[in-house]
């Protein structure tokens, strides 16, 4: 095994820091043997998974465009189960299987239209699962963390020290007390 930061190879696959740069080799182990993600990474994907409102948002779309894929189909077969009763050539066709196509399509199609409805106003969504809360919370507790507003209080005579060196004293030198003691 070779350290992954400095390339130095370690003498057994036992050892918990590099000899050569002192990287901490403990989890290297698990992240060869998880195929190069760590625990916090695996973790971190479980977490992307959908949310109930994404799942049903899915499911009802999945619907309506079945019910819309399924028309043509129902086109197709339709004049398969001519009905033998028909007065006038324009009338609605009323066979059995014309009322079952059309009842199987609507419900479909309404099926997913409710299905889309109820996970859009109803289920816990990603941002709900998170925790995000209403703005004027963030707001309130943004102010907890940030930085203490800007002071703008003018400092009278700044700049003036400048010119008026010979009153700045002058610092005690560190042999002076040493000197004076031994003078005494």
């Amino acid at each position: 095994m070779y350290c992954p930061k400095c390339s130095q190879p370690q003498v057994t696959e036992e050892t918990r820091f590099c000899s050569h740069c002192g990287l901490s080799l403990n989890n290297l182990k698990e992240i060869v043997s998880a195929g190069g993600l760590s625990k916090t990474v695996q973790a971190k994907e479980s977490a992307e998974q959908r949310s109930p409102r994404q799942k049903g948002l899915r499911q009802g779309v999945f619907l309506i465009l079945l019910s819309v894929v399924l028309i043509p189909a129902y086109i197709l077969l339709a004049p398969l189960f001519s009905a033998n009763d028909r007065l006038v050539e324009s009338a609605v066709s009323d066979t059995p299987f014309e009322k079952i196509s059309q009842t199987i399509l609507l419900t479909i199609f309404m099926l997913g239209l409710a299905r889309t409805l109820y996970a859009r106003f109803f289920q816990a969504g990603a941002s709900d699962a998170e925790g995000e809360s209403d703005p004027v919370q963030l707001r309130g507790a943004a102010s907890h963390q940030a930085l203490p507003p800007v002071q703008g209080i003018p400092v009278a005579g700044f700049g003036s020290w400048r010119a008026n060196t010979g009153e700045i004293a002058k610092p005690a030198s560190v042999t002076e007390h040493t000197t004076k003691s031994l003078d005494r």
